[in-house]
């Protein structure tokens, strides 16, 4: 009996049940003031509270355990919360995911975020904001579910991210073996490839994906713009450059989507330059955006374009006040006026 406990302690104290589990999360709740023009010309005002200023509230579990030599398991549990409104609650699961990490990199099984939305938020210099004035995210998810993610070792700077995602769409086939057309399996199914290079104050990123059978709207300045009735694969792309100076950081993201057939395609393309720069206490951070698109039935291309202006202050190492500028447009020959969405936000941030 005592030679089992002095073995259990002598395994505990050399980490071979060392078990790490941490608790994390963002408090986030901001003053927001935001005025939309329609392409009628119609001007619509809101002022609220939102619980996602510069960062979505959130609460997540996240934790790993060496389970063999140079072999960990881990797990990453995140849920997005609201906690301005008393039915708010736990909006819904951000991320979910259980994997291995090794030498051989890492992988992962389950929700997460996609390649294209990790290539935005890594070259954005205002940090994400829920604000009018970057471009760069109108066309992409941010998350999928039921994906299998593999991230290689870095190699002398360079590493690489292969997912695969699962639309969990039933596969129908009649007794004559045909396969339907709208149970086919494969609808709501994405491949994506991302590579990466950081080599000091460089970092350069590229990622594309292309989802099966695709269809989902797409928002730009309050103005919808439809994606063709008939499915259609669509293809997403990112491109990003960051360059730190010392004094100030420089950044460049390029997006562009393309989905649909000849007669009815609808196509995004976006740069989007930003700045940020530290001053002590502050931060401040600018970016400015334009693109094509073209829309559904449409031979002439619109103009976007967007601007974005943030400042914060660091109480401390976990709270920051913000405040956040947006503005963006959406023109075009059909429409009867400039489209048009502007933002204002003052907040506080809090991390723990």
């Amino acid at each position: 009996m005592k030679k089992s406990l002095m073995t259990l302690a002598l395994l505990v104290a050399t980490g071979a049940y060392a078990q790490s589990v941490t608790l994390y999360g963002v408090a986030d709740v901001a003053y927001n003031n935001d005025v939309k023009k329609s392409t009628a010309g119609v001007k619509t005002e809101t002022n609220d509270v939102i619980t996602n200023g510069l960062s979505t509230s959130r609460l997540g579990f996240k934790g790993d355990r060496e389970i063999a030599s140079g072999l960990k398991a881990n797990f990453v549990m995140e849920f997005e919360v609201d906690p301005s409104t008393e039915t708010g609650g736990i909006a819904k699961t951000r991320v979910g995911i259980v994997g291995l990490s090794g030498g051989f990199g890492s992988v992962s099984f389950g929700r997460r975020n996609t390649l294209v939305k990790d290539i935005e938020n890594s070259f954005d210099a205002n940090d994400g904001p829920t604000a009018a004035g970057y471009l760069g995210d109108n066309a992409r998810e941010s998350r999928r579910n039921d994906v299998i993610t593999y991230t290689s070792p870095v190699f002398s700077g360079l590493s690489a991210d292969v997912q695969l995602g699962f639309g969990a769409t039933v596969k129908e086939t009649s007794a004559a073996g045909v396969v339907s057309t709208t149970n086919d399996g494969k609808t709501g199914d994405s491949t994506s490839l991302g590579l990466s290079y950081v080599n000091g104050p460089v970092a350069v990123k590229f990622g594309t994906e292309t989802v099966k059978n695709y269809s989902k709207k797409v928002d730009v300045a309050g103005t919808s713009v439809a994606v063709p009735t008939a499915l259609a694969d669509r293809k997403n792309d990112a491109l990003g450059v960051s360059y730190d100076l010392g004094v100030a950081k420089l950044y460049f993201v390029n997006t562009r989507m393309k989905q649909g057939t000849e007669a009815a395609k609808v196509t995004f393309d976006t740069n989007n330059f930003g700045v940020r720069v530290p001053m002590g206490s502050f931060t401040f951070s600018a970016g400015i955006s334009d693109g094509k698109a073209l829309l559904p039935g449409q031979a002439v291309k619109a103009d976007m374009s967007g601007l974005q202006l943030s400042v914060w202050y660091a109480l401390n190492k976990d709270t920051t006040v913000y405040g956040v500028y947006g503005k963006e447009t959406i023109k075009h020959a059909s429409y009867a006026t400039t489209s048009e969405d502007k933002t204002m936000l003052v907040g506080v941030r809090y991390k723990f």
